[in-house]
């Protein structure tokens, strides 16, 4: 998913209640929904697969990559990481007609990496821990 020019796509974590803190430095973030199926075919199905509709597991990660900011939201994300602690994110989506996905999150991996004399950079991932409302 390609954000509108000049509209940035942001990720937001939560402090407290319900106020949220964006997550300083994304460049690239991607949302995938993931949907796993359960095969119901048998024998009389003719060797056609069969999927049970509304069966299964639902989850999104949402990935992010950009330029090390050491703020707030770097050390709670690290803390998380480490912890496997879950904690609530919205992910806002520009466009003619905003998303907002929002729900509980694990750190499903945390990355930083830089060489020398150069920017720090980090990768994150983040798996849905429970249901995500879409608005």
């Amino acid at each position: 998913m390609a954000a509108q020019k000049g509209r940035a796509v942001l990720v937001k974590y939560n402090t407290t209640g319900t106020t949220y803190a964006t997550v300083g430095g994304a460049r690239e973030v991607t949302l995938t929904i993931n949907n796993e199926p359960v095969d119901i075919t048998n024998s009389d199905d003719s060797g056609i697969r069969k999927l049970l509709e509304g069966a299964g597991v639902n989850s999104i990660s949402i990935k992010l990559q950009g330029v090390y900011v050491e703020d707030a939201a770097a050390a709670a994300i690290r803390v998380d990481a480490s912890t496997n602690a879950h904690r609530n994110y919205q992910l806002v989506m520009p466009g003619a007609v905003a998303k907002t996905y929002q729900g509980n999150f694990m750190v499903a991996s945390y990355e930083e990496a830089g060489s020398y004399k150069d920017t720090v950079t980090y990768n994150l991932t983040l798996e849905s821990a429970g249901a995500v409302t879409i608005s």
